[in-house]
């Protein structure tokens, strides 16, 4: 492990796909880490715990991030806890509908768009307000390469719509000294374990030999988006194929 070094939240980090790794990847780099979990406690303190016995810095954090009371609480928390907020990694979206045109309804494919504005519209404001107190910080949101759609409109259109509010921010979000970029992975599919998922994150013989995108490459990537080799990079969308 890396000497303690920044502070990252990682939003749907208590699941089997890219957040757990993500939180795994950051705190193998020297990341003090809080583990966001919506509802199940046990797997948020089991990735937290499983960090904290591996040499690393993280405690679950309870929140749903497409609240904006719970999400003013998870940040405040990570506050007390660690004193700051450096790298704010955001995950959970939409769910999976995969409507032809002629059957979209209209609620649902709303809903698709609220899922994935309503966590950087929640988050965005607060962890800019910290990150501005020291000209510095990491956004990184997590959408969809859309150059190989999904046979599902709306999902496209509303991941579109998160990558589109992200790049938005990245003017202003520069002015305060943070950077906003974007992981766009196609399909992933999840480690059956948090053991599978840690052994990956150390790129021994499971990582070298994998033979389609995982959630580690995920994590890579938004590992050196957080790293001080990607300072100046802003306003990035990078593409993972399958």
């Amino acid at each position: 492990m890396e000497t303690l070094k920044r502070v990252a939240l990682v939003t749907g980090a208590s699941g089997n796909g890219i957040g757990r790794s993500v939180a795994l990847t950051l705190a193998r780099k020297g990341t003090a880490v809080a583990v966001n979990y919506l509802h199940s406690q046990s797997s948020g303190e089991a990735v937290a715990k499983y960090i904290n016995e591996n040499g690393g810095c993280a405690f679950p954090v309870q929140g749903d991030v497409f609240d904006p009371l719970d999400c003013g609480r998870m940040v405040e928390t990570v506050l007390e806890r660690l004193g700051r907020v450096d790298i704010c990694v955001i995950g959970p979206g939409a769910n999976w509908n995969p409507e032809p045109l002629e059957e979209i309804d209209p609620e649902r494919a709303f809903q698709d768009a609220l899922q994935e504005l309503r966590p950087i519209y929640n988050l965005l404001p607060l962890v800019l307000k910290d990150m501005q107190k020291r000209k510095t910080g990491r956004v990184v949101g997590i959408s969809s390469n859309l150059t190989i759609p999904s046979p599902a409109y709306c999902y496209n259109a509303a991941k579109a719509s998160r990558t589109g509010a992200l790049l938005q921010a990245v003017n202003e979000a520069w002015k305060l000294g943070v950077t906003v970029n974007v992981v766009a992975p196609g399909p992933v599919d999840p480690f059956s374990s948090l053991e599978e998922a840690w052994a990956f994150s150390a790129h021994g013989e499971p990582w070298r030999n994998r033979t389609r995108v995982t959630p580690q490459d995920v994590a890579d990537c938004v590992a050196f988006l957080c790293s001080e080799e990607a300072r100046y990079l802003t306003g990035c969308v990078l593409p993972l194929l399958f």
